[in-house]
């Protein structure tokens, strides 16, 4: 498998998922000096009536004859309700080359299993794309990539944020609109830093794996609380989500520790065995 390092590479949005039929592609985009696009066939194709995607290399029979490029990626399928039931599909090794210039998936989450588990926002379907390292061959590498795209500022509600904060941010206004009714601060700048503490604290309570959050990081989200109230934010949702996860993460430390105590108490009796074994071994020789 590949080295993702944990980084996305590139994400996308499709607009009107559910009214779409024909194939929809991304805009060519550039990693490992490598170009690339992605398109995505909303309703199947003949063998599948479901969504399938694939990753492909831009004008394959432009290049030269031997050209290869080698890599594994993976696509995830975001769920915005639900970030941990998101569907990440995984590609192993795959060779791309003049004869085989894409690879990708047929899934199995059909339009009404979208939008049954909640995939779609606004009718808006967001997947991101993770390539690992890539291995060239015989002229698989662009010489012209294309520039890094600067984050695009976009406004929600009032608020300025980036481009990659949109969804989360319509999330927010949209389930709980009474959010930023009555805030107090109106100065651009200090909007956009309280919207990012709001978007930092939702990443942690909705988004992380819970054995990744700790106490530390409980604490900054509950001081966060108390400086967006302040400031005229209305939070309760939030306050209920963090008593929530605080509790399920002190249940989770207890299991973690009673099963390091049932290790080390593992690890004691092995260590009586062993011993035992050898003076049986010692008594058998005399």
């Amino acid at each position: 498998m590949g080295n993702y390092n944990g980084k996305m590479t590139y994400s996308f949005e499709i607009d009107n998922f559910s009214k779409r039929t024909t194939v929809f592609s991304t805009p060519i985009f550039s990693t490992g000096s490598c170009n690339w696009y992605v398109y995505v066939c909303p309703k199947g194709d003949k063998i599948s009536k479901n969504v399938s995607l694939w990753l492909n290399v831009p004008d394959p029979l432009l290049r030269p004859l031997y050209w290869s490029r080698r890599t594994s990626f993976r696509f995830v399928i975001v769920n915005p309700s639900n970030v941990n039931s998101s569907r990440t599909l995984i590609s192993a090794d795959h060779i791309f080359n003049k004869g085989l210039p894409s690879c990708g998936f047929r899934t199995d989450l059909s339009l009404s299993k979208l939008q049954e588990k909640k995939f779609l926002v606004n009718d808006k379907l967001k997947i991101e794309v993770y390539i690992g390292t890539i291995y060239v061959y015989g002229g698989g590498l662009d010489p012209h990539v294309l520039p890094k795209k600067k984050n695009k500022i976009v406004c929600v509600n009032g608020f300025q944020v980036l481009d990659s904060q949109v969804m989360s941010a319509k999330w927010i206004f949209e389930t709980y609109p009474e959010t930023a009714l009555y805030i107090q601060p109106q100065d651009p700048q200090l909007k956009t830093a309280y919207m990012n503490i709001l978007l930092r604290i939702y990443e942690t309570l909705y988004n992380s794996p819970l054995e990744k959050v700790t106490e530390s990081e409980l604490s900054n989200v509950s001081k966060g609380l108390l400086d967006l109230t302040q400031a005229g934010f209305k939070l309760e949702w939030l306050r209920e989500k963090l008593e929530k996860v605080s509790v399920e993460r002190k249940k989770l430390s207890g299991y973690e520790a009673q099963a390091k105590e049932l290790e080390k108490q593992l690890k004691s009796l092995e260590l009586m065995m062993c011993n035992l074994k050898a003076e049986i071994k010692l008594k058998a020789e005399s």
